[in-house]
């Protein structure tokens, strides 16, 4: 029983033992109208690669509380570097700053890729893409 606790707790503490690497801040845009400003991490000890996709995990850290509590997200995305296509695969929310805090359920994810937004609102997206793609 002690052993199962212990990787209970080591599993919720991932999010504050991750290397975040800040890729960028950014204000409301059209995928993500959370918070005025949200600042995106990804921890690049976590990209995958099968074929053209990527996956990476990703830290949203919002400057106020979305619209169920959470003032961070954790997520794990999917990025298809030929296609310049993106999609989520698993995300929660979390009531503290940098993954910490409650986890909070947020809404049922679609498995549908979307086309990364043209011009300024998709600049943080394809950098994130450029970024995970490079390796």
């Amino acid at each position: 029983m002690r052993i199962v606790l212990t990787l209970l707790l080591l599993v919720a503490a991932a999010p504050a033992w991750a290397d975040w690497v800040m890729v960028g801040k950014s204000e409301h845009t059209i995928l993500y109208v959370m918070s005025e400003k949200t600042v995106y991490y990804i921890d690049p000890s976590t990209i995958t690669m099968d074929g053209n996709v990527r996956k990476v995990w990703e830290m949203h850290d919002m400057s106020d509380k979305g619209p169920r509590g959470e003032r961070s997200i954790l997520a794990a995305v999917e990025y298809d570097c030929a296609q310049k296509l993106m999609r989520t695969v698993n995300a929660t929310g979390h009531s503290a700053p940098m993954g910490r805090g409650e986890i909070i359920k947020l809404a049922q994810l679609a498995d549908d890729w979307t086309l990364l937004p043209k011009g300024k609102d998709g600049e943080l997206f394809y950098k994130i893409l450029d970024t995970v793609c490079s390796r």
